[in-house]
């Protein structure tokens, strides 16, 4: 049973870097370690002196992921598989920092937060 508040479901992927493609750029091969976690998030507002200074501002969630007992790093990923009408279905989210909640590894209650930044793919890998 997770914690009240957690409305969405996703997978955690991390990532390898078994093979090169034809133009000698690393493909990353990501592999699903978890499924079915339940997980809330939100967006973060822009700070006001970066906007100040004129720069662009990438969009920031907070997440908050059940259990807290798992392995979670900087740079895995998150992909949101329900509910299937949530704007963030099947979109992919990049780690920047996880943190492990103050309680007990065996409580219920335990939870890993972190910062998440969309992730969009830079360009197709090659078709073989």
């Amino acid at each position: 049973m997770s914690p009240a508040g957690l409305n969405r479901i996703c997978s955690l992927l991390t990532f390898s870097y078994p093979q090169d493609d034809s133009v000698g750029g690393a493909v990353p091969s990501g592999t699903v370690v978890y499924e079915n976690l339940p997980i809330r998030i939100e967006t973060k507002e822009s700070t006001l002196v970066l906007l100040e200074q004129g720069l662009e501002v990438p969009v920031f969630y907070s997440a908050q992921l059940f259990p807290g007992n798992i392995t979670v790093k900087h740079n895995d990923q998150i992909v949101f598989t329900a509910p299937t009408n949530d704007w963030f279905y099947e979109k992919k989210f990049r780690i920047l920092n996880p943190r492990k909640s103050s309680n007990h590894p065996s409580q219920d209650r335990n939870q890993i937060y972190m910062t998440l930044r969309r992730w969009e793919e830079s360009h197709a890998n090659d078709v073989q």
